[in-house]
């Protein structure tokens, strides 16, 4: 039979467009079970720290107002950004049609597989540049799109909004994380934390490799405790189980940890607007289809405020 997935794969650039552009965010699950998103944005967001000293007082006529409230904004970005792909799909064919199925696939199943195939690794490189990645206008590929995590809390050190004097900072280089001293560097850096963020329900981001070393020392200080009787430890101990361990494989090779709530830490996308777009068309190749996505896309802090936010910068 012959295959006419050119035809088919143009048409389901069209009938599954939604599916399509949401599938990228879709790809950011494991973010999302942790982080805040944030749709319809395009460009700069705003969020900042309310300063004030707002309290009672004791009753009297007199007015006596005081004027010393003020907020300090914090900006993120989300950017516009594009791919443009170009391939044969006559040579995927042979691989879809020997996957073990009841039946062959049609060529509108195989179409449909493509696309949506296609879009998720738009996903993956987002997930895998959420921290790291640093805008670069003229670059041509994920890590240039939008300012990561890791790159928006280095900027916020030079420009002291994130500091020891702040609160919101601590640096632990001088005594580099092991598997024997992390789980007491992790515990004295929840415990050294603003109250009223250890007040509430946190999330401490690590990288996966810390966190595997946080559970060979919960097992090395704990193994024949009575109620130790799991491996898995997603809970800092001596948090009174507000503190939940997020380790996470693309903070690997960053310089920080954080600790926050679910909310401050934010992923911003349009999703709304006409503006984004998704396509699968013909080009100049008559052998070839293009794939072409256009999408905003954008991390940021809510705000760097010492009761929602701590950074601790680090070295193993």
């Amino acid at each position: 039979m012959a295959i006419n997935i050119n035809a088919e794969l143009i048409a389901a650039g069209t009938k599954y467009r939604k599916e399509l552009l949401a599938m990228p965010v879709a790809a950011l699950a494991e973010l999302l079970a942790h982080m805040t998103l944030k749709t319809g944005i395009q460009g700069k967001e705003v969020g900042g720290e309310l300063l004030t000293d707002a309290e009672l007082r004791p009753y009297r006529t007199a007015k006596d107002a005081t004027d010393n409230t003020s907020i300090v904004p914090y900006e993120w970005e989300t950017f516009l950004g594009d791919v443009v792909k170009e391939f044969d799909p006559n040579a995927i064919l042979g691989t879809l049609y020997t996957e073990l199925t009841a039946k062959k696939p049609t060529e509108r199943e195989i179409a449909k597989k493509v696309a949506m195939r296609m879009a998720e690794k738009v996903g993956e490189a987002l997930y895998n540049n959420a921290f790291s990645a640093v805008r670069n206008a003229a670059g041509n590929a994920t890590v240039d799109l939008f300012n990561g995590f890791d790159t928006l809390t280095a900027a916020a050190i030079t420009a002291t909004t994130v500091s020891a004097a702040k609160g919101n900072y601590v640096t632990l280089v001088a005594t580099p994380t092991t598997v024997a001293n992390v789980g007491d560097q992790l515990k004295a850096f929840w415990r050294g934390c603003d109250k009223m963020l250890k007040r509430q329900k946190t999330k401490l981001f690590v990288p996966v490799s810390i966190r595997e070393m946080y559970e060979d020392w919960y097992q090395t200080e704990f193994g024949t405790a009575p109620f130790n009787s799991d491996f898995k430890q997603r809970v800092l101990v001596g948090t009174d189980g507000k503190c939940e361990i997020v380790g996470l494989d693309n903070m690997e090779g960053g310089d920080y940890w954080y600790l926050t709530v679910k909310e401050n830490m934010k992923i911003g996308v349009d999703q709304e607007s006409d503006k984004e777009n998704v396509r699968i068309r013909e080009c100049d190749n008559p052998k070839m289809v293009q794939f072409f996505m256009m999408a905003y896309f954008g991390v940021g802090f809510d705000t760097l405020n010492k009761e929602f936010l701590k950074v601790a910068k680090y070295t193993v």
